[in-house]
């Protein structure tokens, strides 16, 4: 990172806020619900729990060595060729990963807003937003998140109290009738999905943030707000449309959103909410772009940095024509190594201090 400005804590934990959610749209809520069905609730619930564990290992491997990025904590952790294959390995499963949101957000876009037109287009026109957004360094992505988190939460308090008044609490039941198992199996895919993006934060040394001992206080409490306000958002979403609409319903949280108008004359905002979704996916994929700039930079030891930020939005874009075949449940099973590459940085780091 060439930028040597201090980075604010409430900036970083509203970028995360969009991390967080950044499967949410795209399949994480038809995954859950496709599993735990009614008691999906109780997998959201019992996911957030198993999450603190893997933010607490972000936590862990962010304190060590806080001059460093991630890049860097590797190649001083592990054998040189060890930690060439890790750097290697991560970056190609985050844009594996970021091709999956690209064109999964694209189809987003096309299905609500921009219908009948072909993806390529808005997938190209994201991946350029995108690669600019990326170019001007993590500090500004994350100053993009700060008047974003905002807009945010302006279109959160309009969807949540207009649709209270559609909820039937019947709906919700009868509860407890899957196997404990698909309640848990629920809980783990949720906890993948919705923490593995914040470890693309590591990218930022500690040293990088201002005030960082109130760095993980801020994180914490997005994380909590964050899995409160989804858990809310299956509630509302079950409760409206029941369990059996919802299950066979695409993006059913946009449906419900149709019967939302604003001051009882302004009809069709679901389309002015469903922007709030945009978000997550755009800003994970800028942050995603910076993250394997950097790690390209790290690998082959480039040292003129400028439009190396144009290959991995290439490369994501390219990807992501591809993918159209390519389920939730598959990419987490690319998830699952960026854990355990994770793990072993953990242990590997607790000996290099």
């Amino acid at each position: 990172m060439n930028n040597d400005s201090k980075m604010s804590p409430l900036g970083i934990s509203f970028l995360s806020t969009f991390l967080y959610r950044s499967f949410y749209i795209i399949g994480l809520f038809n995954l859950i619900i496709s599993i735990s069905k009614n008691d999906s609730i109780f997998s959201i619930i019992l996911g957030s729990i198993f999450g603190l564990i893997l933010v607490k290992c972000y936590f862990y491997i962010n304190d060590k060595m806080p001059s460093k990025n991630i890049f860097e904590k590797i190649n001083a952790s592990f054998p040189k060729v060890i930690a060439k294959v890790f750097i290697f390995i991560l970056i190609l499963l985050f844009i594996l990963i970021s091709s999956y949101i690209l064109y999964n957000l694209s189809l987003f876009i096309n299905y609500n807003l921009l219908n009948d037109i072909n993806i390529l287009p808005i997938s190209i026109l994201l991946v350029l937003s995108c690669v600019y957004l990326s170019s001007k360094g993590i500090n500004t992505i994350t100053r993009a998140s700060g008047i974003f988190i905002f807009i945010l939460i302006f279109l959160v308090i309009i969807s949540l109290v207009a649709l209270i008044n559609y909820s039937n609490p019947v709906n919700l039941y009868p509860l407890l009738t899957n196997k404990f198992f698909n309640i848990y199996e629920g809980s783990i895919y949720y906890s993948i999905l919705s923490v593995t993006p914040l470890f693309l934060l590591l990218i930022i040394p500690k040293d990088k943030i201002e005030c960082n001992k109130k760095y993980s206080k801020y994180m914490i409490t997005a994380y909590i707000v964050n899995s409160v306000y989804i858990l809310i958002s299956f509630i509302l979403v079950i409760s409206i449309l029941g369990i059996k609409l919802t299950s066979i319903l695409n993006y059913p949280d946009i449906i419900v959103l149709q019967k939302v108008s604003l001051l009882n004359f302004i009809e069709r905002i679901e389309d002015i909410i469903s922007f709030k979704f945009m978000f997550d996916g755009f800003l994970t994929i800028a942050v995603t772009i910076f993250y394997i700039k950097e790690g390209i930079i790290s690998l082959f030891k480039i040292k003129t940095h400028n439009n190396i930020v144009i290959i991995p939005g290439l490369i994501i874009l390219i990807i992501s024509i591809y993918l159209s075949s390519l389920s939730l449940k598959m990419i987490i099973w690319l998830l699952l190594p960026i854990l355990v590459i994770h793990f072993f940085l953990m242990l590997f780091i607790r000996k290099k201090t």
